[in-house]
């Protein structure tokens, strides 16, 4: 539940995927100098890295994706609302120049993530967990050919097979 890059320069609000774009993580992303698996909305682009939902999901290891990625990206969300739950002023309309407005909003980041690596209480009244219902996109081609990489990661993870493994493993145990 930590704040690993934030992006803060437009006034209002901008499209996630608008800040993505502007952001570090993703350059690190593109020169492999991190390493992994970020999970996006529909609002996101499909990219090697960067997987989303499954639109009309048609096997059931398409359907198990669906679900772990949507119950992962909860985790985001909640984080979001201790964020603001923390930090009041990131709720309403902050009434200082874009400047200012761009150092609170940073300082609010640093600062709960200290709260967090410390392990301050959560802010009272936390919001519930939200149920998110996501929009999802179908696996699009990527300059013209089909994006093989989630397709595969999905059969990996969540196929059939993993499947029985697990249950001749809880067998055993």
């Amino acid at each position: 539940m930590e704040i690993m890059d934030i992006v803060c320069r437009w006034q209002g609000s901008a499209h996630d995927a608008r800040i993505f774009h502007n952001s570090r993580l993703k350059l690190k992303f593109e020169t492999n100098e991190v390493k992994g698996i970020l999970l996006g909305d529909s609002g996101y682009p499909l990219l090697p890295y960067l997987f989303t939902p499954v639109l009309r999901p048609e096997s059931a290891s398409e359907r198990r994706y669906n679900i772990s990625h949507i119950r992962t990206r909860c985790t985001v969300e909640h984080t979001f609302g201790v964020w603001k739950r923390r930090f009041p002023c990131l709720s309403m309309k902050l009434r200082v120049k874009l400047f200012t407005a761009q150092k609170v909003i940073l300082a609010c980041a640093v600062l709960h993530n200290v709260a967090m690596q410390n392990h301050d209480p959560m802010p009272d009244r936390m919001p519930a967990m939200p149920r998110l219902e996501v929009p999802v996109q179908r696996l699009q081609p990527v300059h013209g050919r089909p994006n093989a990489i989630p397709a595969a990661f999905i059969e990996r993870h969540f196929g059939d097979e993993v499947i029985i493994f697990e249950k001749i493993n809880m067998i055993w145990k």
